[in-house]
C-alpha cells in the first residue's frame, strides 16, 4: 500500500505539477473527508459507549425548552456524523433495546413532565452542539448503558505529502486517479474532466466498481424496514382499511 507521500509524489509527477506537492496533500485530505461525508463506508465507522443519567440536570441555557431531566442532551464523540438503522441501542441485564430515531422536531412536541421517566424508545441527535449531542426520549429510569456506532469524520493526515501514513481508503486506485484529475483541475488542464469523470478509468467509476462491493454485506439478503413509529407487530396502529367507517 502506499503512503500518502508516494501518492502525492506519485500524482504531481503524472499532472506534470512537481511542485504542487503541498497543495496536494491539501487536496488528498480533502478528497478523504469527502469520502466520509458522502458514504457509509463500514471502514469508517466508530463507536461510543456510556451510561444513561436519569439525574443529568438539562444545561441552561438550552435550546429545547421544555427537556427535563435525565434526557440528554449527552455529548457524542466529536467525529460523530451521522448513525444508521439500528446503530443506537442500551441493555438492560444483558438483553439490548434496539432504539427508534426521530427528528429534533418530533422531540420537541413530546409531552414533557417532571417525574416522566421510563425505558426510553426515542433519540434525535444534534450535530449543531459542539460536540454533538444525542437526547432519549422518555427520560431512562435507570443508568442504562448505551451503545452508539455512528459514521465518522476520519482524521486529516498531518503534512500528507511528507508522511509515511497509509491512507485509510482501501481504493488506491481511485485516490491516484482522483488526486491527479484534483491536480489538472488545479493546473488548468482539460484532462481532469476524463481523470475525475465516470468512465470506467475516471475516478467516479472506479468508485461507482468499488462501492457496489465496499461494505460486508453481500453474504446475507436485504430487508426493506419499515418506520417502527408507524408500523409496529401486528399493524396495531394502522387503519382497519377493510371496514367501513374506520
Amino acid at each position: 500500500m502506499l503512503t500518502s507521500a508516494q501518492l502525492v509524489t506519485l500524482c504531481c509527477q503524472a499532472a506534470g505539477a512537481p511542485g504542487y506537492t503541498a497543495q496536494a496533500g491539501e487536496l488528498l485530505n480533502v478528497i478523504l473527508g469527502e469520502l466520509c461525508q458522502d458514504y457509509d463506508l463500514d471502514i469508517a465507522r466508530g463507536t461510543a459507549n456510556f451510561n444513561m443519567n436519569p439525574t443529568l440536570t438539562v444545561p441552561a441555557p438550552t435550546e429545547f425548552p421544555n427537556l427535563i431531566n435525565g434526557s440528554g442532551p449527552y455529548s457524542l464523540p466529536a467525529d460523530f456524523l451521522r448513525c444508521k438503522y439500528g446503530d443506537v441501542m442500551w441493555f438492560l441485564q444483558g438483553v439490548p433495546y434496539v432504539m427508534i430515531p426521530i427528528e429534533l422536531y418530533e422531540f420537541d412536541a413530546s409531552v414533557q413532565q417532571a417525574g416522566l421517566q421510563a425505558y426510553p424508545y426515542w433519540y434525535a441527535t444534534d450535530l449543531s452542539l459542539s460536540p454533538p449531542g444525542i437526547i432519549f426520549y422518555p427520560p431512562p429510569s435507570g443508568a442504562f448503558p448505551t451503545m452508539v456506532r455512528y459514521q465518522r469524520q476520519m482524521p486529516d493526515i498531518a503534512t500528507p505529502e511528507t508522511s509515511s501514513t497509509v491512507p485509510w481508503f482501501p481504493n488506491q486506485q481511485y485516490l491516484r486517479t482522483r488526486l491527479t484529475g484534483e491536480l489538472f483541475a488545479l493546473t488548468d488542464d482539460d484532462r481532469s474532466e476524463a481523470f475525475l469523470g465516470d468512465s470506467p478509468r475516471g475516478a467516479q467509476g472506479i468508485l461507482n466498481r468499488y462501492l457496489k462491493l465496499a461494505n460486508d454485506n453481500e453474504n446475507r439478503s436485504q430487508q426493506v424496514k419499515l418506520d417502527r413509529r408507524n408500523f409496529r407487530q401486528g399493524g396495531r396502529n394502522l387503519p382497519v382499511t377493510k371496514l367501513v367507517g374506520w
